[in-house]
């Protein structure tokens, strides 16, 4: 039998590709910027919602990484399967200057990252093979090369970046390890703790912490190796980030009505949208983020894009997955009437339960806090000589201000 059959059938097909097939040419880079890989991974971690702590799965992991100084550019995290947002916000954030991004995690080492790549390097999945997501690179000026079918060592550099921070997160609390027999007993979920939030900022952390270690392809550390090509650099920041960022979001196709702008079953409007009204027969490019779907941006004939927001101001500002769920329960319960008004009162009524319910779990967690804490003043108290009052003539005491109700 041929040997790479017997392999393929006795350690699967990436084994066989790996010990057989050939790998010619190589992908090079000289300046920063020059070659930008973005890739996707389901992170190896079990994480818990931020109101019950319960477990509620994987996350997603959305990673960018210069070819020439493999600094990482740009993440994003999300519960959410991968999509042109996330590839669209893992963008924008590479492209970005990271100052506002380190101040939130309180952080002063070095993320120099920033500018518009020349060119993005990925693989053959339908968001980057999306027309809206083509159409968006070529407005921007960015060149797109796709990875050749079935040729992962193509992607080598993120597929590298995946599994070392995979190889981080293994150290965290609920990790899946990077197969079964890795895992072995140990219960993922039972053991988890992390929240998608406590994670995103530990996530970036390690990507600081990465970019600042000695990289052995590099011999140096991936901030430094930028810094000294950084005069070769002819990337440039968009001087519009939310532009830039709306044109890699999900679009459709719509037509400017005489009551606005009709998506999801709702309807949005602007005072901009009133002298295109019958003025053609054509769609429009409607723009929007899932996570609020309270406003829209409309592309018009020049090129200019303009905010919708909802016609119907009692509706609160939600995300499409809540819209949908929320529209799932209204059909449920047999409620019939305007879309907006519907959804309105659903929606308020699912925030309000989830506020009452809230407060009550966090009453008892205080509660349970509170007799945890006098318990513990109690047995500190026993073991002491009791309470003596505090000598106020001492001068060395500090003394603090005093209000006076």
């Amino acid at each position: 039998m041929d040997a790479r059959e017997v392999a393929k059938a006795r350690e699967g097909a990436k084994a066989a590709r790996q010990k057989f097939s050939a790998v010619t040419g190589e992908n090079k880079a000289s300046q920063p910027l020059e070659v930008v890989q973005i890739d996707h991974t389901p992170a190896d971690i079990i994480l818990v919602d931020s109101f019950e702590r319960q477990p509620i799965g994987r996350p997603w992991v959305t990673l960018a990484i210069d070819v020439a100084t493999r600094l990482v550019t740009g993440y994003y995290t999300s519960l959410e399967a991968p999509s042109r947002l996330s590839v669209a916000l893992c963008l924008t954030q590479a492209v970005a200057p990271k100052a506002e991004l380190l101040a939130e995690l309180a952080c002063n080492i070095p993320w120099p990252a920033q500018g518009k790549p020349q060119s993005i390097h990925v693989d053959n999945g339908r968001d980057f093979r999306s027309r809206a997501f083509r159409s968006a690179c070529a407005e921007w000026g960015i060149d797109l090369i796709y990875r050749p079918p079935g040729s992962p060592h193509f992607g080598g550099h993120i597929e590298r970046l995946i599994g070392t921070m995979m190889g981080a997160v293994h150290l965290l609390p609920g990790t899946t390890q990077a197969s079964i027999a890795a895992k072995g007993d140990y219960d993922a979920e039972g053991m988890a703790t992390m929240t998608l939030s406590e994670f995103d900022h530990w996530f970036a952390l390690e990507i600081c912490r990465y970019n600042n270690s000695i990289h052995s392809s590099i011999g140096c550390t991936p901030v430094a190796k930028w810094e000294a090509l950084s005069e070769q650099m002819t990337g440039d920041i968009p001087f519009e980030m939310e532009a830039f960022q709306v044109t890699f979001l999900p679009s459709e196709l719509r037509k400017v009505r005489r009551d606005g702008i009709h998506l999801f079953q709702i309807r949005y409007w602007s005072d901009a949208l009133a002298g295109h009204i019958g003025r053609g027969d054509g769609k429009v490019v409607v723009r929007y983020d899932p996570r609020d779907i309270s406003m829209i941006w409309v592309e018009l004939e020049d090129g200019r894009y303009v905010e919708a927001r909802y016609r119907n101001l009692e509706i609160p500002p939600v995300s499409l997955w809540e819209y949908r769920e929320a529209m799932r329960k209204a059909r449920a319960l047999g409620k019939s009437g305007s879309n907006e008004l519907v959804l309105a009162e659903l929606i308020r009524q699912q925030r309000q339960i989830e506020t009452e319910s809230r407060g009550l779990t966090k009453a008892e967690r205080r509660s349970r806090e509170r007799k945890g804490t006098l318990e513990g003043a109690n047995s500190a108290v026993s073991t002491t000589e009791g309470l003596r009052p505090i000598d106020t003539g001492d001068t060395s005491r500090p003394l603090f201000k005093v209000e006076r109700w």
